[in-house]
Parts: C-alpha cells; sequence; structure tokens
C-alpha cells in the first residue's frame, strides 16, 4: 500500500466537518439529558475532536497496482 500525505487544506476541511459534527452530536445529547447549552463546551469539542480526526485522516492509502 502506498501512503501519501493529504493536502493540509484536505486536512483542514475533514477536521472541521468532523469536529463540528461531533460538538453538534454532544450538544443533542447534552439537551436531552437536561443539561444547558454551554459555548465553551461546544467549541472545546469542536476544536479537540476535530484536530484528532485531521491527524487521523492526514495520510491517503492506495492499493498497489501490480
Amino acid at each position: 500500500m502506498d501512503r501519501e500525505k493529504l493536502p493540509l487544506k484536505t486536512m483542514a476541511k475533514i477536521g472541521l466537518i468532523n469536529g463540528f459534527f461531533f460538538a453538534l452530536f454532544m450538544a443533542v445529547f447534552d439537551y436531552f439529558n437536561d443539561d444547558s447549552f454551554s459555548i465553551l463546551k461546544f467549541i472545546l469539542h469542536f476544536v479537540i475532536f476535530g484536530f484528532f480526526m485531521a491527524l487521523s485522516f492526514r495520510y491517503k492509502y492506495t492499493k498497489n497496482k501490480d
């Protein structure tokens, strides 16, 4: 398998999209558990989860054509 590094712009998109959906899911989860909405918690979930997801998907693996 060949390993190819993704461009920074693509990694940023992946991080932003994944971070937003995770933060949104956690806000909805807190809402249904009768917790109040916290913008600080939302931003922390967004940034931290997005950062680690961008790191996780920084390489693109492709099969070798033999």
